[in-house]
């Protein structure tokens, strides 16, 4: 499969998506010596922007408090640009470090404790839950992201038993993803806004 679709993910109410292998964001802890409390420490100091210039997380800020569809993307074809579909931002440049095998979204909560324990339980509740996790090669990745609206279709069926389909636009996000021989620099705007307009919510 190279196409891989999550609906209805949440941002927890913060305004920040980040994407990364947690495992080798732990690994990064460890090996500079970074307090548990990640959240602060990225937010008060250098390392936060210099986690994002090694390769091993990606941040979304200012990301709106909706439910998104999430889409990671291994081909070389852009879902947010097929028909039908509303294309509002386009950030290339990121790249990514794989080192235990998965990727995944996750929010900003998990960075206030970023412990082994919590680690392993939050990489077993995505898997459990269907969030978007996924398995990839390790290795090193280009990242591109691309935000905006996307059709999405809902099924419903009235007390007589008929079916019927609905369709709308939904924000989403998503993520191109494409391996790569060795690390390269990364050259994206960390700081761009990722807010997306919405004509659901």
């Amino acid at each position: 499969m190279s196409i891989y679709r999550f609906s209805e993910v949440l941002n927890d109410t913060l305004s920040y998506f980040l994407l990364g292998d947690l495992v080798a964001l732990n690994n990064y802890k460890k090996t500079h010596n970074l307090p548990d409390d990640l959240a602060t420490e990225f937010t008060t100091r250098e390392s936060g922007d210099q986690v994002v210039a090694d390769g091993v997380m990606i941040p979304l800020s200012d990301v709106a408090n909706y439910p998104y569809t999430i889409i990671f993307n291994l081909s070389e074809t852009p879902e947010l640009l097929k028909p039908g579909n509303q294309l509002q931002l386009r950030q290339s440049g990121y790249i990514l470090k794989v080192e235990s095998g998965s990727i995944m979204l996750f929010t900003w909560w998990i960075l206030n404790n970023f412990t082994d324990e919590r680690i392993a339980e939050k990489i077993q509740f995505a898997r459990a839950n269907q969030l978007p996790i996924i398995e990839l090669e390790n290795g090193w990745y280009k990242v591109e992201i691309l935000g905006g609206q996307i059709v999405q279709s809902t099924e419903i069926t009235n007390q007589q038993g008929q079916k019927s389909v609905l369709s709308g636009l939904e924000p989403a996000f998503e993520f191109l993803i494409s391996k790569t021989g060795s690390k390269e620099s990364c050259t994206a705007d960390i700081f761009r806004s990722y807010k997306l307009g919405s004509d659901a919510y």
